[in-house]
């Protein structure tokens, strides 16, 4: 780190400490406040992360607190007041085919740090996402991929949008907007139905944001909106889940910021038929490299900054899995580390699903 770098961060750290001596709060208990002071006088990455978002760190500490408490009442509320989707329906057929994500099949394929799956079942054609497009290029990785893969706008006939995230909406572009797309234009996508984890908008289209679980097509439902507080922002996310016969229900997750058990505990609510598989994004990174950034594991887990997910927690998670009887799996390398998705895979062996553009997860 330079002399004039290593200036900043020392000149930041004793600002906000500073002020922080002089902090009460009615929310944070002293235990609370003295661990916030402990971590930032430890980690000026955290230092900085909190100067990027312009508030004083106590202020952040007392609104994660809160949203966490907020959350946790209306989870527990859904939790007791949801019905069972009696009539879902089921499916024969399910094909999960990645268009974004970050491995590929073979380099005529663009990977990217975000997620779109084409789901097909027996009676609908699903677009589930619409990838990051970092650059925003048109046509974007998404179209491209489309057309070497030989999928049409027009063979899709409905979108969901599991949660406001740039790479999920085709963008931050977008994402800012309370919006998404394609490419690096809104193109017209006649009268297409779309689901949206809260009120969006799209030229020449009514999205539906339905904040409970709801039917999309035979077989086929939302798990509903579940928030996921972050330290530093809020979030709302929902996923797929498709009852497959004689298999049982597989959940399709974006970035899995509303946890797997949470994920699991609605599909037991929803569904008598086992959890057959979990498969897509579930936000593991434990460890640095490739796509994580050290940055990136303050921002995405829903943990304390200080209390960074580990390696156990991972572990708990696949535990979690076995115990419910899951049958497949499949994690996204888009949003979790190498080591993340290594301990799934051994767990797994021969019944881990590789999550990869152009190949295609058939049930």
């Amino acid at each position: 780190m330079g002399i004039k770098m290593s200036f900043i961060l020392g000149f930041l750290l004793l600002t906000i400490t500073g002020s922080m001596a002089q902090s009460t709060s009615q929310i944070l208990s002293a235990d609370e406040l003295t661990n916030l002071q402990t971590a930032l006088e430890k980690d000026t990455n955290l230092v900085q992360m909190i100067d990027y978002f312009g508030k004083d760190p106590v202020e952040l500490y007392e609104q994660y607190k809160m949203a966490v408490k907020r959350s946790d009442s209306i989870w527990q509320h859904d939790q007791n007041t949801l019905a069972h989707f009696d009539n879902i329906g089921v499916t024969e057929h399910l094909e999960i085919l990645p268009l974004i994500d970050w491995f590929t099949e073979d380099e005529s394929l663009a990977g990217e740090a975000g997620v779109s799956y084409l789901i097909k079942t027996d009676q609908a054609t699903i677009l589930f996402d619409l990838g990051l497009n970092p650059n925003n290029e048109d046509p974007s990785p998404l179209l491209r991929n489309m057309e070497k893969l030989g999928v049409a706008i027009g063979d899709i006939d409905i979108i969901v949008i599991s949660h406001n995230h740039g790479d999920h909406t085709g963008g931050g572009k977008w994402s800012k907007q309370n919006t998404f797309s394609f490419t690096g234009h809104q193109l017209d996508l006649g009268e297409k139905q779309v689901y949206t984890p809260e009120t969006m908008t799209y030229p020449g289209l009514e999205p539906i944001y339905a904040p409970k679980p709801v039917k999309i097509s035979e077989g086929v439902g939302t798990t509903g909106v579940i928030p996921s507080p972050l330290f530093f922002s809020d979030i709302g996310e929902q996923a797929l889940v498709v009852n497959v016969k004689d298999q049982g229900i597989v959940v399709i997750s974006g970035c899995g910021h509303q946890t797997m058990e949470k994920l699991v505990q609605r599909s037991e609510l929803l569904f008598d038929e086992p959890i057959y598989g979990i498969l897509g994004g579930f936000h593991l990174p434990i460890s640095v490299g490739r796509n994580i950034g050290v940055f990136y594991q303050y921002l995405v887990t829903g943990h304390l900054p200080w209390e960074p997910l580990t390696r156990e927690d991972v572990e708990d998670n696949i535990k979690l899995l076995k115990k419910t009887g899951v049958k497949i799996v499949g994690i996204s390398a888009h949003d979790s580390c190498d080591e993340s998705i290594e301990l799934f895979r051994e767990a797994y062996q021969d019944s881990y699903k590789e999550i990869v553009v152009g190949r295609a997860i058939s049930l």
